[in-house]
């Protein structure tokens, strides 16, 4: 039996956020959400006080003046940084010592020991520069439904500057002491005394090029489904079992039900009473079909998820400038060293988001993607 397709659910979320600012949230229809907000929040994210939502396509050419709320769109990146602003999404910053802010005198060993460039010579470093990054940790709640309902919480981490999948590096973040985000912050003035006026430049936390919230947010949904996809058919493999008992059961007595009235019509030589039961078995073969695709829908899981919570964590880290040589180009790649995790970060592959550790020079590609604006891929996409 096929799965359902995996869906994402936006209402729950949007309810919970209108409540948070102050304001309400009426459920206009199934996909439709009439929202009404305080004037200085409103303000804030530039929104209307006033305004409708519409959660499918359908919905929103079927009622006149709703927003699509989608990945991609606009009102989704405003919703978001309310969500931030009302605290429905939090903003945390990595609380670290000044000592703390600085390039290791061996991160180029390090590089080495973690990172491989295949089919190129040993890279080198071009430069370096501490940068404040943002991780954006989503927690979704699944639920699986059939003839049972099992829900999962699944937190889904992605790199705000790179879109990269941070998911397996929540492990390594473990130990990262996270507070608000006015608190834990290191600024050159707080060290003008012991600084040089180039450490004061580096300790100024440049903050790299920020995706719009709608692309963290469908790189997100992505990862969701495929981290989510093992356990969704995990539940319709089981429930697939008592699915095939059950419809044996039932193919049985429908074949020994026709078989009976099969030989009764054989046996007659009453017209009408054939008639009569031709119809009956007629009858009986439609109620099998129904019954069958009513058992089996009773068993397919349908999987759902809703978004629960967002938090924005702030990490200082040390973006290395590598050049690599390969063949006769000289290609460069960003490597980032985790000043609050102390651990160098495998690499987010341009393509499919993935961190990987290994990577291949983008022209070995078979067909590179256009407008590829990185040197290097993951292994994935290599012959």
């Amino acid at each position: 039996m096929a799965a359902e397709p995996f869906t994402t659910d936006f209402k729950v979320y949007l309810m919970d956020l209108a409540a948070a600012a102050g304001g309400v949230a009426d459920i206009a229809d199934d996909d439709i959400l009439d929202l009404a907000l305080p004037q200085e929040v409103a303000a804030r994210a530039g929104l209307a006080e006033f305004f409708t939502v519409a959660l499918s396509r359908d919905a929103a050419d079927e009622t006149q003046g709703a927003e699509y709320v989608t990945y991609g769109s606009a009102i989704l990146d405003s919703l978001v940084e309310m969500g931030l602003d009302t605290g429905r999404a939090l903003r945390l910053h990595a609380a670290l010592t000044s000592a703390s802010m600085r390039v290791p005198p061996n991160l180029m060993q390090w590089i080495d020991s973690s990172i491989g460039f295949e089919k190129c010579r040993r890279p080198s470093m071009e430069s370096t520069a501490i940068e404040l990054h943002q991780q954006v940790v989503f927690t979704f709640v699944v639920s699986y439904v059939s003839d049972e309902k099992f829900t999962d919480d699944i937190m889904i981490a992605v790199d705000r500057h790179t879109l990269g999948d941070d998911t397996d590096l929540l492990d390594s973040q473990v130990n990262v002491y996270f507070a608000d985000a006015g608190a834990g912050r290191v600024d050159a003035a707080d060290n003008a005394d012991a600084a040089s006026a180039a450490d004061a430049q580096t300790l100024a936390h440049p903050r790299p090029l920020l995706h719009p919230h709608s692309e963290v947010a469908a790189v997100a949904a992505g990862i969701l489904e495929e981290s989510a996809l093992p356990q969704h058919m995990g539940y319709q493999r089981q429930a697939a079992l008592y699915c095939r008992q059950e419809l044996s059961k039932l193919l049985r007595y429908y074949h020994e039900t026709i078989g009976q009235l099969k030989s009764r019509e054989e046996s007659t030589t009453d017209a009408d009473r054939r008639r009569r039961l031709a119809a009956k078995i007629q009858a009986t073969l439609a109620e099998k079909e129904r019954r069958s695709v009513d058992l089996i829908e009773r068993y397919r899981v349908h999987a759902t998820a809703r978004l629960d919570s967002a938090a924005v964590r702030i990490m200082p880290k040390v973006r290395a400038r590598l050049q690599v040589q390969h063949m006769r180009e000289t290609l460069h790649q960003d490597v980032f060293y985790n000043l609050a995790s102390s651990s160098i970060e495998p690499i987010a592959c341009p393509i499919c988001h993935r961190r990987s550790a290994v990577m291949y020079p983008a022209n070995t590609m078979a067909k590179p993607p256009e407008n590829l604006e990185t040197d290097f891929v993951c292994p994935r996409h290599v012959d």
